[in-house]
């Protein structure tokens, strides 16, 4: 189960709505860090993302890729001429249905149902929960907010604390689905990955017993070939919106670190 994951998706909610009562019709307009998403687009597909989660009879853009970003542009497209009450209307209306929705995926009944999500893999139910915390985390501090995006900060907070641990749960697990095959051939043997600031956590990412798994461990017993980051860089590095060289720190083999690193790119 994830409640933890549930009461991050509140905070960032609250978080969300606080910052679009004060966005100016120049910021909705404005670039973000996503790359080729305004302001506007995605705030939509904050609200997509809920829309998803609370209505199973959800007709998607059509996406012959089979590739979940490329639904994700789809859908924003779809929703790129809305006016700016449009959007804001569909973000509260979609973030309140997804809530409820994901409060009762944490039921027996529900948790452990799989669910399939295109290329990104499979999950049970309430994990649904770490990834709408990790959804909003990234997009609100890498994405929207200055330094990264376009909004100055003012008085915005945004609740890292409650969803650092529920988005990186998301990472952690998304990490051997959607890049273990490029990760794979990389471990020559095992890199521990350290993180640290926001949250304190370790794991080690190594071959697992499927001739090209990827298997990731939480664990404070560390190889000797380490990666060490803030938390809260990984967000960033881990899904490629910067260079992990300007924010990691490696011990041991580099080379072998390097090329382990270089392969992560999480959804």
């Amino acid at each position: 189960m994830s409640d933890a994951g549930v009461t991050a998706a509140k905070a960032l909610v609250n978080d969300t709505r606080a910052l679009l009562d004060r966005l100016e019709p120049a910021d909705w307009a404005a670039d973000s860090a996503a790359h080729g998403w305004r302001v506007h687009d995605v705030i939509t597909h904050m609200g997509f993302f809920f829309n998803f989660i609370a209505d199973p009879g959800l007709v998607f853009p059509d996406n012959p890729s089979g590739k979940s970003e490329r639904l994700n542009d789809a859908a924003v497209r779809e929703r790129a001429d809305w006016s700016t009450q449009q959007a804001i209307d569909y973000y509260v209306e979609q973030s309140a249905a997804g809530l409820a929705t994901l409060e009762a995926l944490q039921g027996p009944d529900l948790r452990d149902t799989p669910l399939p999500m295109l290329d990104l893999g499979t999950y049970r139910m309430s994990q649904l929960s770490d990834a709408v915390a990790f959804d909003h985390l990234v997009h609100l501090t890498s994405d929207l907010l200055a330094p990264y995006g376009p909004i100055p900060v003012g008085d915005t907070t945004i609740a890292v604390e409650a969803a650092i641990d529920p988005a990186i749960d998301w990472m952690i697990a998304g990490l051997p689905h959607m890049c273990g095959a490029t990760v794979h051939p990389t471990l020559t043997s095992p890199v521990g990955l350290r993180l640290t600031g926001a949250t304190e956590r370790s794991f080690v990412i190594a071959r697992d017993s499927d001739a090209a798994g990827v298997a990731v461990t939480e664990t404070a017993d560390l190889p000797d070939d380490v990666a060490t980051s803030a938390a809260t860089d990984f967000l960033r590095w881990g899904t490629t919106r910067t260079a992990w060289r300007s924010s990691v720190t490696t011990s041991g083999d580099r080379r072998l670190v390097s090329a382990v690193l270089d392969a992560i790119d999480i959804v």
